[in-house]
């Protein structure tokens, strides 16, 4: 049998404890305060005792009515603050009411509620910032080693959420050197006991005077062409970066400094993105049956993802690759499982499948995306490029005329201009078959869209980095001259449906995307932001100049004339291509190459069809 068991105390009467110590404490301060400080007059005792006695009743059951003595001290913010004081007006006022039910000998001067109110607050709160000062002060490590040191772009709440969340997760390991804000109103100013700087001057001093290692964007409000601007300033010092876009992303999980977002590549695109998409085009395809060829790849799938945006009747998706068909098959019907789609497994230089494919949906719109596009592969394999690219794409054209479908939309590339490889030409040939077929006829129109490089596409040089980034490099580069025009999918996505409505018989479309970038500097950007310095941690290589390689891309050639638009970077070109052949000689010529396995051949008969035919090989 146990005589003694022992008391265990939880720390939520403690604080219950304590806090009506306080609040008596702070009750008779206000006597002697009023008493004896005041004015000299005699205390009375038993009505100080009376209304203490009543005082600390009530003090107690609100602050167990209210679960003050549960809250956690040290995570108290401003609304709590603010609550714990509406609750001492509260305890104070009912005291003083329920003492006017006492003989009138007991009660006491109202000046004496409202002197005890402020000095028992004062005792309240100061007590819980002593508290909470004294459990970070304790708790925090004297000393980090390898202590990292943070900027945070923002000072507004998502800056505080970050500030915040590392101090509780973190402790220690970061030390925030200073908020980073374009706002005028808080540069200079203290948000805690963290300055606001302006991140526009002089910022690359600050990470070298501050020995900087990470910095953190939180500004969902921030324009695109300034958050380039930024990176473009930081880029070259050896800083870690990372995004947040809304503190709902972290919600249900514990804080990592990981879940944050890396910031992409094409955040660096110092330009303001290029929007076009409006109303007009979801009026456009509202109750129509659109199909899109290549609808798997990488332009395919994301012109598909649009299209579910509108009210389309019904999304045909054509693709021979069985993996990526399925894959997008099952994105879709997740996603958007009120949507009508039909996933068709077709190679589209089968043309009686393909036109029994017509004839049993009856498409009134075409995006053809379906190509071979990878430059150095079709060197090797020319005869694959010119019966899909250009076969298929003249078969096709034939169906949509005989089947009556409203508008034809062609996907072009840049490297059709002055073309200078096989994948290049054949795309070049197939932009002129195109507009053939659109001359001969009034029934269709044929829209052709003409791309830069996308980033982030499908066998394009940004996801070739980050596998390398990732397995730690070397990154190859092929020429340290070579530049290229970039733009994101949503903005060839944007061009494309854009085409759709204000594209005339054979328009070409093109976008006004900037500057040209090197791949050199994209290279060494997409290390740096991969946390690694180029040339130290990450090598680079250069490999040489490929087959069919040119060190820049054109938009358009000189012989062709420009028209501008309604968008100032969106530009009509009206094609001026002068070939010595009919459409059935173009076609005979390179139907003659089948079952020719010569790559020579293919090149002899492709520079007759396109003298404008300059191709590089491996000794240029």
């Amino acid at each position: 049998m146990k005589f003694f068991k022992k008391i265990f105390i939880r720390p939520s009467q403690l604080v219950l404890i304590g806090d009506q110590v306080l609040m008596l404490f702070g009750f008779l301060s206000s006597m002697i305060i009023y008493y004896r400080l005041l004015s000299i007059n005699h205390i009375p005792v038993f009505s100080v005792m009376y209304n203490s006695l009543l005082h600390l009743i009530f003090a107690i059951y609100a602050w167990v009515i209210f679960n003050i003595n549960k809250k956690v001290i040290r995570y108290f913010n401003s609304n709590d603050y603010l609550n714990l004081m509406f609750i001492i007006v509260l305890i104070h006022l009912s005291t003083f009411m329920m003492s006017l039910t006492f003989p009138e000998k007991y009660h006491l001067k109202p000046e004496i509620f409202f002197i005890s109110f402020f000095v028992t607050s004062i005792y309240i709160i100061a007590t819980r910032f002593l508290i909470s000062y004294l459990y970070f002060f304790y708790n925090n490590p004297r000393s980090v080693k390898n202590q990292k040191k943070l900027l945070i772009y923002g000072a507004g709440e998502l800056g505080n959420f970050i500030k915040k969340s590392i101090d509780t997760h973190y402790k220690g390991a970061y030390k925030l050197v200073a908020f980073l804000d374009d706002d005028i109103q808080k540069i200079g100013r203290y948000v805690g006991d963290t300055i606001v700087l302006d991140p526009s001057n002089n910022i690359n001093k600050i990470i070298e005077d501050n020995q900087i290692t990470d910095i953190i964007i939180a500004n969902k409000t921030i324009q695109p062409i300034r958050k380039a601007q930024f990176l473009e300033n930081i880029i070259s010092a050896n800083v870690r970066i990372k995004e947040i876009s809304s503190i709902q992303s972290f919600f249900g999980a514990d804080f990592n400094f990981e879940k944050l977002d890396n910031i992409e590549i094409q955040d660096l695109l110092n330009r303001e993105p290029i929007v076009l998409y409006d109303e007009h085009v979801a009026d456009e395809l509202s109750n129509k049956t659109v199909l899109v060829t290549g609808a798997a790849g990488s332009i395919g799938s994301e012109i598909v993802r649009k299209l579910t945006e509108h009210n389309a009747s019904m999304i045909i998706c054509v693709d021979f690759s069985e993996s990526a068909l399925y894959d997008l098959q099952q994105e879709l019907l997740y996603k958007h499982s009120s949507k009508r789609f039909r996933f068709i497994l077709l190679d589209i230089r089968n043309q009686q499948l393909t036109e029994e494919l017509f004839k049993e949906y009856a498409p009134d719109y075409v995006y053809h995306a379906a190509a071979y596009k990878h430059v150095p592969l079709m060197e090797l394999f020319p005869w694959e490029a010119v019966q899909t690219n250009i076969i298929a794409t003249a078969k096709l054209a034939e169906i949509v005329i005989k089947y009556n479908v409203r508008k034809f939309v062609f996907i072009s590339s840049d490297k059709a201009v002055n073309p200078t490889s096989i994948m290049g030409a054949t795309k070049k040939l197939a932009e002129v078959i195109v507009q053939t077929y659109s001359a001969k006829q009034d029934s269709t129109r044929f829209i052709i869209t003409r791309f830069g490089n996308v980033l982030g596409s499908n066998g394009s040089v940004v996801p070739l980095f980050k596998k390398q980034i990732m397995k730690g490099g070397p990154v190859t580069v092929t020429h340290p001259e070579m530049i290229r025009y970039f733009m994101t999918i949503s903005e060839a996505c944007q061009l494309v449906l854009e085409a759709t409505i204000e594209g005339d018989k054979g328009d070409v479309f093109v976008f006004d995307m900037g500057k040209p970038i090197k791949i050199i500097d994209l290279a060494k950007n997409m290390i740096r932001l991969a946390g690694y310095q180029p040339d130290v941690e990450i090598k680079i290589e250069y490999t040489g100049q490929r087959p069919g390689e040119k060190l820049f891309e054109e938009l358009f050639s000189t012989n062709e004339i420009l028209q501008p638009t309604h968008h100032e970077k969106l530009m009509i070109s009206k094609n001026n291509t002068i070939i010595n052949f009919g459409l059935e000689e173009i076609l005979e010529m390179l139907r003659s190459l089948d079952g020719n396995y010569n790559p020579d051949s293919y090149k002899k008969i492709i520079k007759q069809l396109l003298p404008e035919f300059n191709y590089i090989g491996e000794n240029d």
